[in-house]
């Protein structure tokens, strides 16, 4: 650890805002003075900007994808080149680099890995340790994978074959032997859509999903699993765009910007010292709820995230911080990301 940053450089190390594979050479040009610039902390890769707006690869753009893997690769090259402090990156790859890039192996999805059998860890390990080596040889440090959501509402329009199934004691022993392959494999890895996603019948890439259950209900089912990765010593967790008032008060407030949710509940209550991360910021169940830029950003710090996914006001989002956030905070959360 280098101990003479400024306040101002530990908190853009919090910072990992999208990087397009599929992407114009003026907004490459833009990423790499935005990491001179900010000296931000990571970068999240995605396959291109239309495709990051959904809630899956959805690549209705005419793209050429041919090379698409060598590509990534020399712009996790490009992007590393152009920053004092080597980045930590990441993907989103829940069944392998083939959720972003075409022409790589490609995994079976957690809901087929969770019909294998009621004892299947050993196979759901192996799989995703073999997914974690692919991850490794691009240069990816960190997949934000598994899924941890307990499939549950059959109208979800958003997790359905990315949870390992409707059993919450199977979906826990999966979620947690998917992340220590993954882990085995060298790669990072984060549980998630923290406190649950499963039961939720809107997009949070749309708009604002509500869960309205008892706490007790909750405890039993959606925590689980999370519970169960917590107390198997998990590193990070992600938390979703997901209102659930009977977590916060009784106010419908995104989990991701909720302090009684992060704070109180998932790291207080529940015990959890890792990495929290915030699910994309630039997904609509949160992205315009406040009209200044950087606001946002400072929400879901204050809130308990030490990690800021796809940040889309990075300049005023550090600003932000830098003015309001108190110097131990952003120094708990720079020392937990450097570790």
């Amino acid at each position: 650890m280098n101990p003479t940053l400024t306040n101002r450089q530990k908190i853009a190390q919090i910072f990992f805002p999208a990087a397009f594979i599929h992407d114009s050479e003026e907004n490459h040009q833009a990423l790499e003075n935005l990491i001179r610039e900010e000296e931000i902390g990571g970068l999240t890769f995605f396959h291109s900007r239309i495709s990051a707006a959904a809630n899956f690869e959805k690549r209705q753009e005419v793209l050429d994808v041919s090379g698409t893997l060598e590509k990534l690769v020399a712009l996790i090259n490009r992007y590393q080149e152009a920053s004092t402090i080597p980045l930590l990156i990441s993907i989103d790859g829940e069944f392998g680099l083939a959720m972003r890039i075409e022409q790589t192996p490609a995994y079976p999805f957690a809901i087929s890995l969770g019909g294998i059998s009621q004892e299947g860890e050993k196979q759901v390990e192996e799989v995703n340790y073999k997914m974690g080596l692919d991850l490794k040889s691009a240069g990816i440090h960190l997949n934000l994978a598994p899924c941890a959501d307990v499939n549950t509402n059959p109208s979800n329009p958003v997790i359905g074959y990315r949870s390992f199934g409707s059993d919450t004691n199977a979906v826990a022993r999966l979620a947690l032997a998917a992340y220590k392959g993954l882990k085995k494999a060298g790669i990072g890895a984060c549980l998630k859509h923290f406190p649950g996603h499963g039961d939720t019948h809107v997009d949070s890439h749309l708009g604002l999903p509500v869960v309205n259950k008892t706490k007790q209900e909750l405890v039993a089912e959606e925590l689980y699993p999370f519970q169960y990765g917590i107390d198997h010593d998990v590193e990070m967790i992600m938390v979703g765009h997901l209102a659930v008032p009977a977590l916060s008060g009784n106010i419908e407030i995104s989990s991701s910007i909720s302090r009684d949710i992060i704070t109180d509940l998932l790291k207080n209550e529940m015990g959890f010292k890792g990495l929290v991360i915030s699910d994309a910021l630039n997904m609509k169940a949160v992205a315009n709820l406040f009209p200044n830029p950087g606001q946002l950003e400072w929400e879901a710090f204050q809130a308990g995230n030490d990690i800021l996914c796809f940040s889309e006001h990075v300049k005023e989002g550090i600003q932000f911080i830098l003015e309001r956030g108190k110097k131990e905070d952003i120094e708990l959360a720079f020392q937990k990301s450097w570790t």
